[in-house]
């Protein structure tokens, strides 16, 4: 994962993954506050699409972990593409922005993340299994805010801080 006090040279397409990296947490944040007022359909595209911008843009050495969280976007793409499960589509999706929160916690330290994992799982519960429209509507104002809050925050960082040092990237 990224190491602050590593200053790599960065080129151009450093700048441009950590650019759609940091976007895809601002883009998941607006579909989940679209979810309470446009089509589930059009929302959940976004918020697909954008997880699996993060995940083919994410800095994180272990190939593991990064096969993990890629995977499960791709799985989420498949699913939403082929119209099987859309639940399990947003659910996988999810798995990537809360694998992605949790990176973000233990490499920065940005506090906010800690319950994003958690928020976004019991939203997810409330769109499977329906309880009050009110709490799920709730549920997704509340990652919106965590998400947002995410975005701002590493927009706030320097660039670097998200490569690291690139000879410890297992390819």
């Amino acid at each position: 994962m990224a190491d602050i006090h590593i200053k790599e040279e960065l080129d151009s397409i450093d700048y441009l993954t950590v650019g759609f990296y940091r976007l895809s947490f601002g883009v998941s944040a607006i579909a989940m506050l679209l979810f309470n007022f446009i089509a589930f359909e059009y929302a959940s595209q976004l918020l697909i699409c954008s997880s699996l911008v993060a995940a083919a843009c994410m800095h994180i050495y272990d190939k593991n972990i990064r096969w993990i969280i890629l995977g499960s976007a791709l799985f989420s793409v498949c699913w939403l593409a082929i119209g099987l499960a859309p639940i399990l589509a947003i659910g996988a999706s999810f798995l990537v922005t809360s694998g992605l929160a949790i990176k973000e916690y233990y490499c920065f330290r940005i506090y906010l993340v800690r319950i994003t994992p958690v928020v976004l799982i019991i939203y997810w519960l409330s769109l499977l299994i329906p309880i009050l429209p009110i709490i799920t509507h709730g549920l997704a104002i509340a990652s919106f805010l965590l998400l947002s809050g995410i975005c701002i925050a590493k927009f706030r960082q320097p660039f670097h801080f998200d490569i690291g040092d690139k000879s410890k990237f297992q390819v």
